[in-house]
């Protein structure tokens, strides 16, 4: 996994603000979906004077979709590209949508799923409130103990959502491990730096952790209770048995990278 740490972020454009854009927006209903039906489309928007600014579809992998061209146009100028768009005959409805201000864009495919189960996008500024306010309102210890149960019972129900690609790691928790991380990379919670086998136990260096990241190097003991938890409670699931996962180095803290210690339980 060396290489994919020189790869670029990946830039969400669910919601864009542009104070001086002027944006208009064309839905295309049950679109057949292939690179000459996009080109037509794209055609049209630029003939007719179009600036063409994103293009989000509901299924990147979909044979049939409905995609959305958001540009910039003079007003009326969208009508025309509607009607256009329409005697390609490559969708079943064209639809201009009514933006709430033009300064403003949203993705208009809702809800999120992600592997047949619905997700949320959560920006860094409302999770690391909920973080901060946690340890703000009520005391340390309740704290570390509600997060770190719920990180457990997460931890479960993520190994129940990826049963079928855990199904060989049973008498494995390395392979259990990777897994986990994967998904935390993917979805944007973690990177496992590197992870040893010493003896009887099993150390994780995990960085850009969400957790640690959001609470800014303001605290003097490892933080990450909810990831430590979803460690846990994973592998139990997974294996079968009973796991302690300590941190020993927080971001939080100032670390370079959160370190966890995995032991099996007696």
């Amino acid at each position: 996994m060396d290489e994919l740490r020189r790869t670029k972020p990946l830039i969400c454009y669910n919601m864009i603000y542009d104070p001086d854009a002027d944006f208009k927006m064309i839905l295309l209903r049950d679109m057949i979906y292939d690179p000459d039906n996009v080109g037509k489309v794209l055609r049209v928007i630029r003939g007719c004077g179009g600036r063409l600014r994103l293009m989000p579809l509901s299924n990147p992998l979909g044979r049939m979709v409905d995609m959305a061209f958001i540009f910039e146009c003079p007003d009326g100028v969208e009508e025309v590209i509607a009607r256009r768009i329409e005697e390609l005959g490559i969708c079943r409805e064209v639809e201009i949508i009514g933006l709430l201000d033009r300064r403003i864009v949203i993705s208009p495919f809702f809800p999120i799923i992600c592997n047949g189960r619905r997700a949320v996008i959560m920006p860094e500024i409302l999770y690391g409130n909920l973080f901060e306010g946690m340890r703000t309102r009520f005391k340390p210890a309740l704290t570390e103990i509600f997060l770190y149960q719920l990180g457990v019972q997460a931890g479960a129900s993520l190994a129940e959502l990826l049963k079928d690609a855990l199904e060989g790691c049973r008498d494995d928790p390395i392979g259990a491990l990777r897994m986990l991380f994967h998904f935390g990379r993917a979805f944007g919670y973690n990177i496992l730096d590197k992870f040893e086998i010493l003896d009887d136990k099993i150390v994780l260096e995990v960085s850009d952790g969400w957790e640690a990241k959001a609470l800014k190097k303001r605290y003097t003991s490892p933080q990450c209770h909810l990831t430590r938890g979803l460690i846990e409670g994973f592998l139990k699931k997974v294996t079968g048995g009973k796991w302690d996962v300590e941190e020993v180095e927080c971001v939080a803290m100032g670390s370079e990278s959160c370190k966890f210690i995995v032991r099996k339980s007696e």
